[in-house]
């Protein structure tokens, strides 16, 4: 990074401007995910209207974002502890516009589902998106506040996941066998589960690239941290 007065200032204000942003984004993509859910739970057809509408904010971040990142790159001569916070931060950013589109896909077969009858089977939903939304918490502030060891808990979170995943897949399989008036609806459940599932994943995602941040150990694809790392 370039010193002088001025320049470090500069340096200063724009990072945390464009950390800033981060925290904006993270905050919009889980209030898109918490409105998709609770548009199905509640029966509520104008917040999943809303998670729709709001979609194309985070759609604008990740542009700016992006932006502001390649900016920082090219304008101030990073240290490698600013220059992996802001390929990570970018990384972070297509992960949470990419569980923004997912919250989308649940708020539109939502809206499907909400056109006929209460299905009890609505709630199984519901501990799926506990966990995937914690994971989801867990990563953010793990990037907020620097910690590896939060973000390894996101990681291994992710088998729990995985195994609701398929159990609740399993009750909603069984309801499709034979002649089922619901059938969409029960089919539009299984979708919503598995765009849960993918949160999960795109969770670890973003752990992944914070444990990266703060150790520069790429931990994907089965690295693994150093004893002196863990």
């Amino acid at each position: 990074m370039q010193t002088g007065g001025h320049i470090l200032s500069d340096f200063n204000s724009a990072m945390e401007d464009f950390r800033q942003k981060m925290i904006t984004i993270g905050s919009l993509t889980q209030q898109n995910l918490e409105n998709a859910i609770r548009g199905l739970l509640d029966r509520n057809i104008e917040l999943c209207n809303q998670v729709i509408a709001d979609d194309e904010e985070v759609d604008q971040l990740e542009i700016i974002i992006d932006e502001e990142g390649v900016l920082l790159m090219s304008k101030y001569r990073l240290f490698a502890g600013d220059l992996r916070m802001v390929i990570s931060s970018m990384k972070i950013t297509n992960n949470l516009e990419r569980i923004s589109d997912h919250a989308v896909s649940i708020a539109k077969r939502s809206r499907k589902i909400l056109r006929n009858s209460e299905l009890p089977e609505n709630r199984l939903v519901e501990p799926i998106y506990q966990l995937a939304n914690n994971m989801l918490t867990k990563a953010l502030t793990a990037y907020n506040d620097g910690s590896k060891e939060i973000a390894l808990e996101v990681i291994r979170a992710d088998d729990e996941l995985d195994a609701l995943h398929k159990s609740t897949h399993r009750k909603l399989t069984k309801c499709l066998e034979g002649e089922c008036s619901n059938y969409k609806d029960y089919l539009n459940l299984v979708f919503i589960c598995r765009w849960l599932e993918r949160v999960g994943d795109l969770s670890v995602n973003i752990a992944e690239d914070v444990v990266f941040m703060e150790t520069a150990t790429d931990i994907r694809h089965g690295g693994e941290l150093s004893d002196e790392e863990e």
